[in-house]
Parts: C-alpha cells; structure tokens; sequence
C-alpha cells in the first residue's frame, strides 16, 4: 500500500541542494539594445516558455504542471503530491537599425529556474530564479564643433538585475486563492560615458563611470478566482499588485581625464572626481495586473492580461530619469488535440499561440517607444510521464526610425524542460 511521508524535511534539504548548484551556473542575460542606456535598463518582460508562448498571459493561469512566478496565487495548483521544476534557455536573433546603419544582435544564456511543491494541504509555494532587467549598448556618436574640431562621445553600459523569489499562496476556498511573492532583488549595472577630442591637443579627454548595485527584497500580491461552469468550462480572474517600493543600493562614481595612446588604448592621466560606496535607494514604482481565462480541462486555454506600472516616479539615488508610465496587453492561448491519441504522437502535443503589445517607459524625443510580438510554440510529452519539453518563438519589432531613433526587429526563442514528479510519498510493502 501507499502511505503518504508527512516529513518533508528530506525533499525540502533536496530542493535547496538543487537551487543552490543550478543558481551557481545562472549568468545574467545578454542584451545589445542602446534603449538599455535608460532607467533600470532593458525589463525582462520575456517570461518562462510555457507563459511566453502564449503571448505572456499569466495573471489568470494557473496549472498543476508549470510554476507560475509571476502570480504568487497562482501556486495553489499545484498538487499536494507533487514536485515541480522547470528551468530554460533564452535565445534573442535580430537586427538594430536606424535610417542610415544597421547591425545584428545575438545572444543566449541560461533564463530562468523555477520550484513548486506543497508545503500542506492549505499552503503551496515555489522559488527560483529569474531576470529582472538588463544592460547592454555600445554606441558612438560624433561632430564637428567649431574652434574645437573633431568631437567624439562614447557611451558604454553593461550587467542587470535579478530576482532570487519565494512565493506562497493559501486557498480558503476551492475557487479562491491568494498569495505573496517576497524577491530579493540583486545585481550590478555600470554606464560610462566619454568625450574624446582627435584634433585638438588643447582640450582634455574625460571620463565618467557609474556604477549602482542593487540589494534588497521587494514583494508582490495576487489572487485568482475559478469557477467550473456545469459545461466543464472554467472561467478565471486574476490580479497581482505591488506597491510603491524603494531598493537599498550602492552608488559608485569615478570620473577620470585620459589620452589615447597610439594603439587606441585610454591611459588615465589623472582623477578629477571619485565617490565610492555612496548609500542610496532605487525607487520601484508601483504596479497593477489583470487576467482573464477560460479553459476546458486540459482540451483548450484562452487568457488575456493587461499590466500597468507607473514608471513616472522612478528614482534612482533622488534622481529623476524622466520616465513615462508603461502599460501592456497580451492574449494568448493553447489546444491539445487529444490527450488520450494512442495512434499519433503530434496528436499529445500541446500547440501555444499568442500576441503582445508593450508600451516601454521610454518616450525619446517626444516619441514613445513602444514593442509588439507574435508568439507560438508548443510542449513535447516526455512518453509515460507528465513532464514536458517546451518550445516557444516571438517575432516582433521594437522601436522607431523616426525621429532618428532605433528600430529593433527580432526573433526570441525559449527552450526548457518542465518536470513534474509523484513526491512526499512512503512506499510500504505487506
């Protein structure tokens, strides 16, 4: 017979474990986009491939196979039997682009790494490990000013955020549950910026290096509702919001006169201005979320999410970056053509589909920036098990050319493994 193992101390010390070495080979995601210069950089809106592929819906969607870190309610699928993780690959293809140049942008790295387990019957949670925002341009601009020449500006940034999450959900009610996200938001980005006169030798060439790290824990709140119609339709809402809060960290400045040497490399002449370990706090605006979604068993799934964040009162270190509010839609879904197919394997596989519009909070030159995807994938069956191989792709665009902006056109690609197990259970044998 079967008898449940009440001592999870075991599994619990397992899951650490695997955490621990997993979290040990995360590197922070790559990006080349020059809008990263701004703000906390490029936000990782691109979420895990099972939510990904449908177009980012989450706020509503719940599963007892996938964690959802995005709606910490969310958890309250999962089956109190069970043991869930998933971890993924990022990919991003694309070209950058004004009306005069263009360049190719590559890059790939591990995403993202997700837990869930019940702690008992009321209480479920998970915890991983996913990006937050990221930093990454190189550009070079130049003129010609008068009784001065040649002039060349330089700016440069690198790094990015990350969350190291625990979330946790209560369900009161079969068709209600609520949960908290609480985040420790972690990571270092550095921006210079540098004027470099090749003409004149009566002006000094200047330097200036910021560098902010981020360290503190961050929360989050969300609900669902689900309610199965006698159709065997269900029908469910959901909501996350999270308060206005603000991030310890640390400001570093370094701002230095330099000459380039024949080989092009800067030697450093002298130290016009430093101030390390400078204390501070970053401002995370606050933000609402909202979902809808309509399933049948595990046939067919539509959602549909709206987010909004009031990026205008971003500060970093009391400075103002002159942000705009974002907002984004997604809707998205997914169809299994027959879970029971005896005679076809493509008929078990589950197709995903759906779109997403984003309006960032960058408005540059009295223009907003705004992004927009097309996204489809779909999850492979592991043969005799619940787990799963998934596999989602967006093509979109980002940006402008006009105004002498950048236009970003991409293709992003998410590859991970979902595995879900039968755990916390005893075997005795009579």
């Amino acid at each position: 017979m079967l008898k449940r193992n009440r001592t999870f101390l075991g599994a619990g010390a397992f899951i650490f474990a695997m955490f621990v070495v997993m979290s040990s080979g995360y590197s922070q995601s790559a990006v080349n986009s020059p809008y990263s210069r701004f703000g906390l950089g490029d936000l990782a809106t691109q979420k895990s491939t099972y939510y990904f592929s449908m177009g980012g819906v989450a706020n509503a969607v719940s599963s007892p196979f996938h964690v959802n870190p995005y709606n910490p309610a969310a958890n309250a699928a999962i089956d109190t039997m069970s043991f869930i993780f998933s971890g993924g690959i990022v990919g991003k293809f694309g070209n950058i682009s004004t009306d005069d140049n263009s360049t190719s942008t590559n890059s790939a790295s591990l995403g993202y790494l997700n837990f869930g387990f019940p702690v008992n019957r009321l209480i479920k949670t998970s915890l991983g490990l996913i990006p937050y925002s990221n930093v990454g341009y190189q550009i070079v601009s130049e003129e010609t000013v008068q009784n001065v020449g040649n002039t060349r500006y330089y700016f440069e940034g690198t790094g990015g955020a990350n969350e190291a999450y625990l979330g946790l959900s209560v369900q009161p009610h079969k068709n209600l549950s609520f949960g908290i996200k609480s985040a420790y938001l972690f990571g270092k980005s550095e921006r210079s910026r540098s004027v470099f006169f090749p003409d004149s030798i009566g002006y000094i060439n200047t330097r200036v290096d910021n560098q902010i790290d981020l360290s503190d824990f961050h929360f989050d709140f969300g609900l669902q509702y689900k309610k199965t119609l006698k159709s065997g339709v269900t029908i469910g809402l959901g909501g996350v919001y999270a308060p206005s809060q603000k991030i310890s960290s640390t400001l570093n400045n370094l701002t230095r006169s330099y000459f380039a040497t024949s080989v092009g490399v800067e030697s450093y002449r002298d130290t016009i201005d430093s101030n390390f370990g400078v204390p501070g706090s970053v401002t995370l605006p606050e933000k609402y979320g909202f979902g809808m979604m309509l399933k049948n068993k595990q046939k067919w799934m539509l959602a549909a999410d709206f987010n909004w964040q009031n990026w205008s009162e971003f500060e970093a270190f009391g400075v103002v970056d002159s942000l705009s509010n974002s907002w984004q839609f997604a809707i998205g879904g997914e169809y299994l053509p027959s879970e029971k197919s005896v005679d076809s394997y493509w008929k078990k596989v589950k197709y995903r589909f759906g779109f997403n519009y984003n309006q960032t909070y960058l408005n540059l030159r009295n223009t907003q920036i705004n992004e927009f995807g097309i996204t489809f994938g779909m999850a492979l069956p592991i043969p005799r098990s619940f787990s799963t191989v998934n596999l989602g792709f967006e093509i979109g665009r980002g940006g402008t050319k006009s105004s002498n902006l950048i236009q970003d056109n991409f293709v992003k690609i998410n590859l991970d493994i979902s595995v879900w197990e039968r755990w916390f259970i005893k075997r005795k044998y009579y």
